[in-house]
């Protein structure tokens, strides 16, 4: 009798020991050696940052993501704009296709240098696809909608569209 619940309990230590580990492997911040699908950098995505500069063409700055150096994606108003549309909001777009010149695949910045740019990481335990990641960057964008409105800093603009879109698809910042 001592033998199969010695088993048992040995069996269950077990599975209660690979349950620790993978709820750690899928919180811990850095890369752990044994863990299944260990915290990665995309190379072929890459978050792009201009920083606000108010004698810029940008004055509030502009944030995309470029994917394979082919596409890339962005939150724009869709019609030029000033203080009022920029306080109170204005109709925003996928890429500034109406007024800014990009087509539905690529941002008006696509292939610009930015001042902050970085590949995004994976968390551990996220077994996903760079292609898995990449379809859910191109379905968010392309379902995101909405106004654009910069009030310093508040609304809806290329920032948040870039956090929300990084939210969305469970990648970080390094």
């Amino acid at each position: 009798m001592m033998g199969k619940t010695s088993e048992k309990n040995k069996r269950k230590l077990k599975y209660a020991v690979k349950a620790v580990k993978t709820s750690f492997c899928n919180i811990s911040p850095i890369p752990i050696q044994g863990c299944p699908c260990p915290k990665r950098s995309i190379s072929t995505i890459t978050i792009k940052r201009k920083n606000i500069h108010p004698q810029a063409d940008d004055k509030y700055g502009h944030w995309w993501f470029e994917i394979d150096g082919k596409e890339s994606y962005g939150w724009w108003p869709k019609k030029a704009v000033g203080l009022s549309e920029t306080l109170g909001g204005t109709d925003g777009e996928l890429n500034g296709q109406t007024t800014f010149g990009g087509p539905s695949t690529q941002d008006p910045h696509q292939g610009d240098s930015a001042d902050e740019e970085f590949n995004p990481m994976t968390s551990n335990g996220d077994c996903r696809t760079d292609g898995e990641i990449k379809d859910c960057l191109r379905s968010f964008a392309n379902t995101y909608s909405g106004e654009w409105r910069w009030t310093v800093g508040w609304g809806q603009n290329s920032h948040t569209f870039q956090d929300a879109a990084m939210k969305h698809c469970r990648i970080f910042k390094p």
